[in-house]
């Protein structure tokens, strides 16, 4: 048996590759020459801080497992589907979606190295036959939520993306969420008047998309459309990787509850020591944000780094910003009410946050973080009624009760339409 072989490249250079042995041991090995030269383009703070090779016996090394879809989620099992994979089969199904990822990654095929290690060129993966569907350019997005890589035409969505033209994300709802686009929509456009860096967006009707595999989604309630900002006008990409990645943990690990656990406070030090004390700043602001919206999904994942092709990271521009309070699952309805993505103080429940935490979250982060979270909650404050009219009755009746009983917001309070 031959051990698989793949190359992964920024847009300058190749950076190493990955190999699966016939036990499914996967290794990572960087390229000599990257690595002498300053890892220049970058691929990841991991790697700057650890350098060498690294192995994985379940999966992926955590870097590259966080590319893909999470296991467990609809997006990986009809990936999976597609390709005719198991769900466990990252490296299989990251050497599938290779050249789509998100950011400027790719994962090229290579050739597979015998065990002799004589090498022969390697066949292309065979997608399996769907019908219509059969030309789907499936992207490589990451998450739980489905998904799709779309281009807008004459007003339209439409799957594949094609390159060149400006390329957007559309999240489809689930039944159990409903209004879900225009509860995001409506939390993105507040985050934009509260002076935020936010991509373009729209909540659109499930009938102006076209290429959508039949089956995939689940009713045709409107979706929620986000322009990529990690891709160029001209199809250019940006290279970038979520906090996951850049503290190196598995994807099931967003909310920081395995070893090795992870706080705001944690999230905001690696930012403020990766990115420069402006964006550390920045980012305390939008955890602020995070609190008067009502956000209990703020993991570690919906935090980005950009590298593009720099040698220090930038925050991302906001992303995947939502009112979750807006259902009862998630928000004051729940016995304890709703939970943030990561402890702020050592605390969980949105109705324990007052000075008290605020104070120890600057303790354990930046001198600096109380007054950049306070900012935060006051420019979402002072922008609410710019989209108070236009919010979901949901939304609405939700951030009332909120700004009631969440002890750092009632001071501030009440949350005015």
């Amino acid at each position: 048996m031959r051990d698989k072989r793949v190359t992964v490249a920024l847009p300058a250079r190749s950076v190493g590759e990955l190999t699966q042995d016939r036990s499914g041991l996967v290794r990572w090995r960087p390229d000599a020459a990257w690595e002498r030269d300053g890892q220049e383009p970058r691929l990841g703070l991991d790697f700057l801080r650890r350098t060498g090779q690294r192995s994985e016996a379940n999966g992926l090394p955590a870097w590259f497992e966080n590319l893909l879809p999470e296991r467990g989620s609809e997006l990986r099992s009809r990936l999976s589907a597609f390709y005719a994979l198991r769900e466990g089969q990252s490296f299989e199904l990251l050497r599938a979606l290779g050249r789509d990822l998100i950011g400027a990654i790719e994962v090229r095929r290579g050739r597979e190295i015998k065990d002799d290690e004589s090498e022969e060129p390697e066949s292309a993966v065979e997608v399996p036959s769907q019908g219509d569907d059969s030309s789907v350019r499936m992207s490589g997005l990451t998450g739980l939520q489905m998904k799709f890589s779309m281009s807008m035409v004459n007003e339209r969505l439409v799957l594949p993306a094609r390159r060149g033209q400006a390329e957007w994300i559309v999240k489809t709802a689930g039944r159990e969420y409903p209004e879900l686009a225009a509860v995001e929509d409506s939390t993105m456009t507040w985050a934009r008047h509260a002076g935020f860096a936010v991509p373009e967006h729209m909540a659109i009707p499930f009938d102006r998309l076209d290429g959508i595999p039949v089956g995939w989604v689940d009713g045709e309630a409107p979706v929620f459309s986000v322009r990529r900002f990690d891709r160029r006008d001209d199809g250019g990409r940006i290279h970038q990787e979520d906090l996951c990645q850049a503290l190196e943990l598995r994807p099931a690990n967003k909310y920081g509850d395995c070893e090795p656990r992870v706080s705001f406070e944690g999230a905001l030090r690696l930012v403020t020591d990766a990115c420069g004390e402006e964006d550390g700043y920045e980012m305390a602001r939008r955890i602020g944000f995070m609190i008067a919206s009502g956000n209990t999904d703020a993991h570690l994942k919906n935090w980005t780094l950009v590298w593009g092709d720099r040698p220090r990271p930038t925050l991302s521009p906001c992303y995947d910003l939502v009112s979750t309070i807006s259902w009862s699952q998630l928000g004051w309805a729940r016995r304890d009410g709703p939970e943030l993505a990561l402890r702020i103080g050592g605390r969980r429940h949105f109705r324990m946050l007052d000075e008290r935490e605020l104070v120890a979250f600057a303790a354990g982060s930046r001198p600096w973080a109380t007054d950049a979270v306070l900012t935060g909650i006051r420019l979402a404050r002072d922008a609410w009624p710019a989209v108070f009219r236009d919010a979901p009755l949901r939304m609405r009746e939700a951030l009332a009760t909120h700004w009631e009983a969440v002890p750092l917001l009632r001071r501030l309070g009440p949350l005015a339409g």
